[in-house]
């Protein structure tokens, strides 16, 4: 089994019934997949949806429908849209109860750097900095470590 998949179908078994979870681009897409049968819960995605499901099927794809990658989503029965500001009031409001994110660097103390992709042009941090900060609880999913070693 590939490392993102044991990755995502770890953090699955995290999530709990009810909870409002943000899941950022890479291996947290993945979690979704993995749900517990019977594990109903809300996902929202910052570009201002909660309630997304799965991809859609072939041609079915709605444009203003995406996850945080930009990756086509279904929206659930009572899902909802809304603008950005709407969408960075509950994460900034403290209304997440899980962000899963991926990461550029996290040390031993859990600090975590995560605005810029190598050779990728950022125009900024994005939500990241405010995820970490808003959501009652954060996971970094990642599987690489400092040129193949754990740092002091």
């Amino acid at each position: 089994m590939e490392p993102q998949i044991i990755i995502a179908r770890r953090i699955a078994r995290e999530l709990a019934p009810g909870m409002l979870v943000n899941l950022g681009i890479g291996i947290p897409t993945l979690v979704a997949n993995y749900l517990p049968p019977g594990i109903n819960l809300f996902f929202q995605s910052e570009n201002g949806l909660v309630g997304t499901g799965a991809p859609p099927e072939e041609g079915m794809a709605h444009p203003m429908l995406t996850d945080a990658a930009g990756h086509p989503v279904t929206a659930l029965p009572g899902a909802s849209t809304f603008d950005s500001a709407m969408s960075f009031g509950l994460i900034r409001g403290g209304h997440l109860d899980l962000t899963v994110l991926g990461g550029l660097q996290v040390d031993q103390s859990g600090r975590l750097a995560n605005w810029m992709i190598p050779k990728k042009m950022a125009p900024g941090m994005g939500g990241a900095m405010d995820l970490v900060c808003g959501a009652k609880r954060v996971i970094v999913a990642m599987q690489h470590t400092a040129k193949g070693s754990r740092r002091s």
